[in-house]
């Protein structure tokens, strides 16, 4: 009787033991309660970045270019320091403009969805948004676009062929990694459905 009663420990405990490691065997990816797959956060609006506001690390661009000359390397430096210097001048400047920029954009995003992005935002064909923006952007935009030339001028200057190449490339990468992503048309299409199916549940 006692062997008996061993032996069926020993089952009950090695069946215990197995159904966790099955089930940890799935690999699935996360996912939420519909079934679908987490969707990133979509990045919110940031008006310093619109207008084209950001600075370089100097260090990753000498040693990105692979810039062996030490006149080449300091005169580089200069440049870019000189560069963010006057960027971050224009950033003090319309701190307080971006700030209310930001807050409009967000107040307008959430009064209409928030998955959505500024460009296809209904509540952003308001014209009074669309004016306030484009009167603050545009100017800065502009002086941006100045600095940028100036300083490109001076780093083709000293730069190798090879290398200014490499320096317009690795501007470029920059901000279009500031762009703002749309979101993808199925994602937009299974919130939709979400909430109607939310809203039909609850009559």
């Amino acid at each position: 009787m006692n062997k008996i009663l061993f032996i069926a420990l020993i089952l009950f405990s090695s069946i215990c033991l197995a159904a966790p490691q099955r089930g940890g065997m799935g690999g699935r990816s996360p996912q939420n309660n519909t079934g679908q797959p987490e969707a990133r956060a979509i990045k919110a609006f940031d008006a310093s970045e619109v207008a084209g506001i950001f600075y370089y690390d100097i260090s990753k661009v000498v040693k990105k270019l692979k810039i062996k000359d030490d006149v080449v390397a300091t005169q580089v430096r200069k440049s870019l320091r000189n560069y963010n210097f006057k960027v971050k001048e224009i950033a003090l400047i319309n701190k307080q403009n971006f700030d209310d920029l930001n807050a409009i954009m967000k107040t307008a995003r959430t009064a209409n969805r928030p998955d959505v992005t500024i460009e296809n935002n209904s509540q952003n064909n308001n014209p009074n948004i669309r004016e306030k923006v484009g009167g603050i952007i545009r100017p800065i935009r502009v002086k941006i676009s100045t600095l940028e030339e100036t300083l490109n001028a001076e780093l083709a200057a000293v730069l190798s062929e090879k290398q200014d190449k490499k320096w317009i490339k690795y501007q470029e990468s920059i901000k279009e990694d500031m762009k703002p992503k749309r979101p993808n048309r199925n994602q937009n299409n299974n919130n939709q459905n979400q909430r109607r199916g939310g809203q039909r549940r609850g009559f």
